[in-house]
């Protein structure tokens, strides 16, 4: 008996994190730390079928050299990882000064934010990344 009221609290915890990750919002997702979520995504303009696990974490900033050159490698930087509906994995850090490296092809991004000189991220139409151009690179919303 102590086992099956053991196992059914163990179900009971997994079943409130999972009820949690699914009502996130891109809004609450953005300030916190360590989280995952699914969110309606799209990449260069193209909406996936599906939603995307996100994950934000933390690695060590000797992963990129552009990261280990401005911390140092004894530092940890923000990771934002993206499982596409393809099962394509994206992976981000985030530099201090909203300036977005993809691991994959070491491309410089940066986030949209209210505007230029701001330090604030424009959520109206969700998590926007930005190419060097200006253009949408990925949107999470």
């Amino acid at each position: 008996m102590n086992k099956l009221l053991t196992v059914f609290a163990a179900l009971s915890v997994i079943f409130s994190m999972t009820q949690g990750q699914a009502s996130s919002t891109i809004e609450s997702f953005v300030p916190a730390d360590k989280v995952s979520a699914y969110f309606n995504c799209a990449y260069k303009l193209k909406i996936a079928s599906k939603k995307c696990l996100v994950t934000k974490s933390y690695v060590s900033s000797a992963v990129d050299p552009r990261t280990k050159a401005f911390y140092g490698n004894k530092d940890f930087v923000q990771l934002t990882m993206i499982k596409w509906p393809d099962g394509d994995i994206s992976r981000y850090v985030s530099m201090d000064s909203f300036e977005v490296i993809n691991l994959a092809d070491k491309k410089s991004y940066r986030y949209k934010t209210t505007d230029m000189d701001s330090w604030y991220y424009n959520l109206e139409e969700g998590l926007i990344i930005l190419d060097n151009k200006g253009k949408e690179h990925i949107r999470l919303w």
